[in-house]
């Protein structure tokens, strides 16, 4: 194929012309993604894993109550996230030899879940992947968007819990970015594609394209060295609160106070989530009031967001803003938007059809071991509602360290320390993680009133308000560091089969595993890919993995959550043939 610069490329693309190369040549829709690629009508493009096995014939969505158009814009939607320069990332190359660092079949090693380009996503970027101004960054949809595949056929589930090697992601872009520096040719590519344009000031733009490629590496690499741990992450899980609180950090103090992030969580569902009186794996986030916009706008600093913080040592600018890069009001619309989503049913057209006489045996044992945390859900009623069921550590026994880490964060405030809080009073030499959070999210929010008066409309609408979390938890354990505020909510399961792994710290593989006694659990087990166990109910164990988790490690302790694992093999097999039907 005859090469031509990846922006024109990139504008072929947009037209219609579905593939490029790796060396810019223009590619058909027959060979869209290369051999076997699958593409579906929501712009979904599956491509084998020749690595692991993975990889399928036939795309499907299930029925979840978005239509395709609402699920690309939820795939796509800006929310204020700068993870590095468009340009950087269009013009990169994999870190060894010429291709895309963009290129499908490279990033399916992340097990990011690729997209054709089309009205929104007009560069083909991944699910997940939004543009903000001249940056392009990360929505929830890359964590929260997940998929299965069995029998050839891959299901993608909206608002599912994603394979996602996030770490390793962020450490390949580093990579890719420190061997286009280091190579004179690789160096010059990038420099001819990214400086692109008429020959009058083309040194002036290759010298700006090179700093600007030279300063978004030295953040990578201070990003990378501050978030590395020796409890790795890898596949399908991430410590999301302790990025964020290092955001937290780089924003007031600077990075050299960063935390180890060393409690890496599986990736909650999205389904019902607005429903949620309180959410997060420990149930510290309310959705009362602005508590969706608040709880979202958090996550949008965790995810590269920008904000200009400001010391105000005067109480009458208590009330000003802090600017930002948070995207509120598409926040808000996407919460609205996650209203109509619901949680996928088992499609037996795809795996094995359920055996209802096992299941409905299956429901009577739920109603015995499982019922009093886990409440039934209807899917499809618009009234259904969640109340957090939130149980101390020390009674649910699973691993403490997710739950700990956050209750006893307490950071430096920096360039904070002496100004006014958002509330009036005046922030000492440290405060806790949360309250800095707090006051970066709700003095960006002062910025957008409108969303601010948008999301407090939809709270009143929805009844959204405050009330007691239930389980042990109790009001005077808020903030204090007692068992019963370092804790773990439980959640009603519904959909639960498409959510491996399990536990919140994603410790066990499957829903068979989780109701084994805790020394019966597998000790290791693999994470990342897709294909699926419809028996055992989670990712398969056949053959090699791209990431062993050892629970051994503190941060991935298998143990608690003990309800259901003294039943009998065959009780064992119908309670996950009737968790299946949720």
């Amino acid at each position: 194929m005859k090469r031509i610069s990846w922006s024109v490329c990139q504008l072929l693309l947009a037209g219609g012309i579905w593939a490029c190369d790796d060396d810019g040549g223009v590619a058909g829709a027959a060979d869209a993604g290369g051999p076997g690629a699958v593409i579906d009508e929501r712009g979904g493009l599956v491509l084998a894993d020749e690595g692991f096995g993975d990889g399928a014939s036939r795309l499907v969505y299930l029925e979840q109550g978005w239509n395709p158009a609402e699920t690309q814009w939820f795939y796509h939607a800006d929310q204020g996230s700068t993870l590095l320069p468009r340009c950087v990332l269009l013009n990169l190359e994999q870190p060894t030899g010429q291709g895309r660092f963009l290129d499908p079949a490279y990033l399916v090693r992340f097990r990011f879940l690729n997209q054709r380009p089309g009205p929104g996503n007009v560069h083909g970027l991944p699910v997940g992947f939004a543009e903000h101004g001249d940056h392009i960054g990360l929505t929830c949809a890359a964590c929260h968007t997940s998929q299965i595949e069995y029998g050839g056929v891959a299901v993608r589930i909206d608002g599912g819990a994603a394979a996602l090697d996030m770490d390793g992601f962020l450490e390949a872009l580093q990579a890719a970015m420190e061997a286009t520096l280091a190579d004179e040719a690789k160096l010059g590519r990038y420099l001819d594609d990214a400086a692109e344009g008429p020959p009058p000031g083309m040194d002036a733009r290759r010298a700006d394209a090179k700093a600007e490629l030279e300063a978004t590496v030295a953040w990578f690499q201070d990003y990378n060295r501050v978030n590395d741990s020796a409890t790795k992450e890898g596949f399908a899980r991430i410590d999301a609160v302790g990025r964020i609180v290092n955001q937290v950090i780089r924003l007031t103090s600077g990075s050299e106070n960063s935390v180890e992030p060393n409690a890496p969580n599986s990736l909650p569902v999205l389904w019902d989530a607005p429903r949620h009186d309180y959410v997060q794996w420990s149930g510290f986030s309310t959705n009362a009031g602005i508590g969706s916009l608040a709880r979202n706008a958090g996550e949008v600093v965790g995810v590269f967001g920008q904000v200009k913080v400001e010391a105000w040592q005067d109480e009458l600018e208590t009330l000003r803003p802090y600017f930002s890069s948070i995207e509120a009001q598409h926040l808000t619309d996407m919460e609205a938007q996650l209203w109509r989503l619901q949680s996928p049913v088992w499609p037996e057209d795809v795996l094995p059809p359920i055996d209802r006489a096992l299941a409905e045996r299956g429901a009577a044992i739920y109603q015995r071991e499982c019922v009093d945390c886990h409440a039934i859900m209807d899917r499809a009623d618009e009234a259904r509602r969640v109340r957090a069921q939130v149980y101390g550590v020390d009674v649910i026994g699973t691993d403490p360290l997710a739950a700990v880490n956050f209750a006893d964060a307490v950071i430096p405030t920096g360039l904070l320390e002496g100004s006014v809080t958002p509330e009036g009073g005046r922030f000492g030499p440290e405060a806790p993680a949360s309250a800095l959070l707090g006051t970066l999210v709700i003095r960006s929010l002062f910025a957008q009133p409108t969303a601010l008066t948008a999301v407090s409309l939809y709270a009143n609408r929805y009844g959204l308000e405050d009330q007691e979390k239930q389980g042990d938890f109790t009001p005077d354990s808020e903030g204090a560091p007692t068992a019963s505020y370092k804790a773990y909510k439980a959640r009603p399961l519904n959909g639960v089969w498409a959510s491996a792994p399990y536990l919140h710290n994603g410790s066990v593989p499957s829903l068979y595993d989780l109701l084994l006694p805790v020394d019966q659990r597998p000790v290791t087990f693999k994470v990342g890919r897709w294909a699926f166990d419809p028996v055992k109910v989670g990712p398969s164990q056949d053959g090699d993995g791209p990431f062993v988790v050892d629970t051994r490690i503190d941060g991935n302790r298998n143990t608690g959550h003990e309800a259901g694992t003294l039943l009998s093999e065959d009780d064992r097999l119908a309670l996950v043939e009737y968790l299946k039907t949720l």
